[in-house]
């Protein structure tokens, strides 16, 4: 868990900081903030690369004398690399690490550690290549400072006013690499930030400095709540993202009229950009152009700011499920399974031809599906009824939207239409998502307590270990603009 806030201005007090020699190897001191951030970001991010040059990929190669082909460990940093080495012997090898807090040195190893494996990981779900190093250009300026508490305290939080605060760094520079004329050493940078709710403990603080924004790294505070002996079954669905058992419909935020607009006039704006661009130097160029880089921007801009609003949506909503209700029962869905492209026809009359497959409606399913955060919202409600000690249970998806709750027969003409729900035997009509809902929390109901009930009371497993499939809903499609704004 983190929180994120704005970073508004950044102050530096004491000793001038050692950035290193320039070209005629003459000491280089500043007491400008902004490029003390850019120092600290560029020593960190060398620190990574230097623990990320160790990794081992296997290669297939050929042996130059016996021209046997074999799998070798090739190490990420080439042939020439050497054994790994600490901090302190980093700080000897490149003297302008000298005066970086050891707090910010000592980060990078235990942050390369964990994005590596989390990279594999991805790697071997979703495919990609393998995670490689750091660039000043292509990533963002970055560091991570670990929260101390000693004598010489970093990454300190104090708050100054009701919507501001202040993230202390402290450093020190060596003797040997003080400015002439300077008597003392510690130096302080200070980075104001605007808040919004209290900060919670932190185990440390990133700096994205390219964003100019600051993110506190804690542990999720317990949520505190009575029994109230509620239970509810939720729909998921792609028209209405949340249907709960009692009728209760919650929608997810969806990008306005006005953004919409916006972001197609401005991917219009970038595909003739990319013309003209090509025209006057070929692909390459288009990374040249400044103009093509603040579109890129203003698209970034509008859909970080409808993931916001999502993100916001969904960890308030989660948390006041949790709260109001003991039992939880959810379809235990198979997202990636449900989102995945159809395959192509191929013509048997026409060789290299293809039939149609319905791909262009089902992109606009993915697209509904994706957009609703299915899957994030299973994550927040999993790690949230554990801190709240509430119950979540994943149930069989399948035929619930095709079963009648009253008399539970079960048919595909019981579906009039995607919000109409008639039974052709008891007569039963009710919304279809409702009635999903009540089906979802009756299967929940039965299977605890009963010889099906292992592995699926209290906290059931991930979604991508269920090997069922269940039917979904079509919505009504939505006009098409290009890129999806989700």
């Amino acid at each position: 868990m983190s929180q994120k806030v704005r970073i508004v201005k950044v102050k530096h007090t004491g000793a001038s900081v050692y950035l290193g020699d320039d070209s005629c190897r003459n000491h280089c001191w500043t007491r400008n903030p902004e490029r003390i951030m850019g120092w600290l970001c560029d020593g960190w991010r060398t620190r990574f690369n230097q623990h990320r040059e160790h990794r081992t990929i296997r290669r297939y190669m050929e042996d130059m004398e016996s021209h046997e082909r074999m799998w070798v460990d090739v190490s990420l940093g080439g042939a020439t690399v050497g054994e790994p080495f600490k901090d302190s012997e980093a700080r000897i090898r490149c003297s302008w690490l000298a005066c970086i807090p050891s707090a910010i040195l000592a980060s990078p190893m235990r942050v390369e550690n964990s994005e590596w494996y989390a990279a594999l990981k991805r790697k071997k779900i979703n495919g990609g290549r393998v995670p490689g190093f750091k660039s000043r250009k292509r990533d963002p300026q970055y560091f991570v400072c670990w929260r101390n508490q000693n004598k010489t305290g970093n990454a300190i939080y104090h708050q100054v006013s009701r919507k501001r605060g202040v993230v202390v760094i402290t450093g020190s520079v060596k003797k040997e690499f003080r400015k002439p004329g300077e008597t003392g050493c510690r130096w302080t940078l200070s980075i104001h930030v605007r808040v919004s709710q209290p900060i919670r403990d932190y185990t440390s603080v990133a700096v994205n400095w390219t964003e100019r924004t600051l993110a506190f790294t804690n542990e999720p505070s317990p949520i505190r709540r009575n029994a109230t002996g509620k239970q509810t079954g939720i729909d998921r669905g792609c028209v209405h993202t949340l249907t709960l058992s009692d009728g209760t419909m919650l929608d997810m935020p969806q990008p306005s009229e006005r953004e919409k607009r916006e972001y197609l006039r401005l991917q219009r704006k970038l595909a003739r950009q990319d013309m003209t661009n090509s025209r006057r130097g070929g692909k390459t160029a288009k990374f040249q152009s400044k103009r093509r880089k603040l579109t890129l921007k203003r698209m970034s801009s509008i859909r970080r700011h409808i993931n916001n609003r999502k993100d916001d949506w969904v960890a308030k909503t989660t948390t006041r499920l949790v709260e109001d209700y003991d039992l939880i029962a959810l379809e235990a869905l198979n997202t990636r399974q449900m989102t995945r492209k159809p395959k192509p026809k191929h013509d048997p009359n026409h060789k290299g031809r293809y039939l149609r497959n319905g791909s262009a409606a089902k992109a606009g399913l993915n697209r509904s599906i994706l957009g609703n955060r299915w899957t994030d919202i299973l994550n927040k409600l999993e790690y949230k009824t554990r801190l709240a000690g509430n119950r979540l249970i994943l149930v069989n998806p399948a035929y619930t939207s095709q079963t009648c709750n009253r008399c539970g027969h079960v048919a595909l003409e019981n579906r009039e239409s995607q919000a109409v729900f008639q039974c052709v035997n008891c007569g039963n009509k009710d919304n279809a998502d409702i009635n999903a809902a009540k089906n979802i929390l009756g299967r929940a109901i039965h299977t605890t307590g009963m010889d099906d009930a292992e592995g699926v009371e209290g906290h059931a497993s991930r979604e991508t270990n269920v090997s069922w499939e269940s039917p979904v809903e079509t919505p009504t499609p939505a006009p098409r603009m290009g890129r999806p704004l989700h």
